[in-house]
């Protein structure tokens, strides 16, 4: 199926039950990035079979993305938008606008922008956009089909493609949807934290690999108790362990008393404060 002409991109012929229940248009990809390799591999890993059309900007990552994942590569971003029935918007913010200038949509067509900090108004004053315009934020851990994606304003479609790579969440405003944008960004501190615990232990001599297991499923392990414990308070959970004369305690502790936990927060005003 595989090919870079638009000679061989056909319409949609939705493979699975699911799919066809749903009714899922082509997608095309417009912006051939980091961000739209992630995507596009958490699609398929959670089982979309349905036809993917890439941008041309970008030809490494869009024919290795091709090959990998069973995509089409059109010859032109109009053709993308021509062949496709729903279109993930996934470049930088600064080149939004001359992205749509060269482009014209049609009516029924579902715009997803995953650029983040560029409002829905924002969206339209860079150019004429369809009127269905969904926000969405995946985040790279959809590439192993974990995490949440908030989507605003709602939109069944873009909901049900989102549900193939973990767990979709629509959102009342768009302020609520910067705020689930803010929070977003946790993920990348939050490797920058697993590695250093996870040399930390490596420097104590633990061996690499057995460091990165020990504190990633020690992570895995204190999200998935916190999700089952839905009823109660996150740090009354912190309470029912750090008690007197434990070493969680301690730890704790010292965390507090160099701000490594209101740090967090603190970040998270920040970009707050940007968006």
């Amino acid at each position: 199926m595989t090919n870079s002409t638009s000679s061989n991109i056909q319409p949609p012929t939705p493979e699975s039950s699911q799919e066809q229940s749903l009714a899922l248009p082509v997608l095309g990809v417009l912006g051939v990035g980091h961000f739209a390799s992630y995507t596009i591999a958490g699609l398929r890993r959670g089982g979309f079979t349905g036809q993917i059309i890439l941008s041309p900007r970008n030809a490494e990552i869009a024919r290795a993305l091709a090959k990998k994942h069973d995509c089409l590569i059109a010859k032109t971003n109009q053709e993308v938008v021509d062949r496709s029935g729903m279109l993930l918007l996934s470049v930088r913010p600064q080149h939004l606008a001359d992205l749509l200038e060269a482009l014209t949509f049609r009516p029924d067509q579902i715009i997803i922008s995953a650029i983040a900090g560029i409002s829905l108004e924002q969206h339209r004053d860079a150019g004429a956009l369809p009127d269905q315009l969904v926000r969405m934020i995946p985040v790279c851990s959809i590439e192993a089909g974990e995490g949440v994606t908030p989507v605003f304003p709602p939109h069944p479609l873009v909901e049900a493609l989102a549900r193939f790579t973990g767990t979709p969440v629509s959102l009342e405003n768009e302020k609520q949807f910067d705020l689930a944008l803010a929070a977003s960004c946790m993920n990348g501190w939050l490797y920058e934290f697993f590695g250093e615990m996870t040399d930390w232990m490596t420097a104590k001599g633990l061996p690499k690999d057995k460091a990165r297991e020990m504190i990633l499923h020690n992570i895995r392990g204190a999200t998935a108790y916190a999700l089952f414990k839905k009823d109660e308070k996150l740090q009354s959970i912190t309470q029912g362990i750090a008690t007197p004369g434990t070493f969680t305690l301690d730890g704790l502790e010292q965390l507090r008393k160099d701000n490594g936990i209101k740090a967090w927060a603190s970040a998270m005003e920040g970009v707050w404060e940007k968006l």
